[in-house]
């Protein structure tokens, strides 16, 4: 059962509707691990929401699809920049890595629809980059929170 409740007392929570609407209008999550020396391993990566949960997408070599595999996650966004525009939602809860090949296709065409127009482009970069990235394979994360804590001070 998924908890959700206001960050702390000075804020007011959004609803769970809310909740998911504000993660459906972004691009970016901050998506954090504990790694094995204790220090937290925290990176912005892109994301789709499909039902309550996030999916991500990076390369399989990169240290957050080693850490995926753990089992927990946390999961920020936030916006604004004025006290009265501030809203966020932190969300605490399970990971793991994506390994059914028809979700990974319906993921891949999300992900295209999403962020076709910010994904780099071959002719705009150098070709031995450009050459070294197709031969990356991508991994997707899967993440379904067990707790979510929000905030909008729009609501103040």
């Amino acid at each position: 059962m998924v908890t959700y409740k206001r960050a702390n007392r000075q804020y007011v929570a959004m609803s769970r509707r809310e909740v998911w609407a504000f993660l459906g209008s972004q691009r970016r999550v901050y998506l954090g691990f504990s790694m094995d020396s204790g220090y937290p391993h925290v990176t912005p990566i892109w994301f789709v929401v499909r039902g309550e949960t996030v999916y991500m997408r990076a390369q399989d070599y990169k240290v957050k699809v080693g850490l995926a595999g753990k089992g927990k996650a946390c999961v920020v966004i936030d916006d604004g920049d004025r006290y009265r525009e501030l809203r966020g939602v932190v969300m605490w809860g399970r990971s793991r890595l994506v390994t059914e090949t028809g979700l990974i296709a319906k993921l891949t065409e999300e992900f295209e629809e999403k962020y076709s127009e910010r994904q780099w482009k071959a002719a705009e970069m150098p070709k031995e980059w450009v050459k070294e990235r197709m031969t990356e394979r991508r991994a997707f994360i899967e993440f379904v929170p067990e707790k979510v804590d929000s905030w909008d001070n729009r609501k103040v």
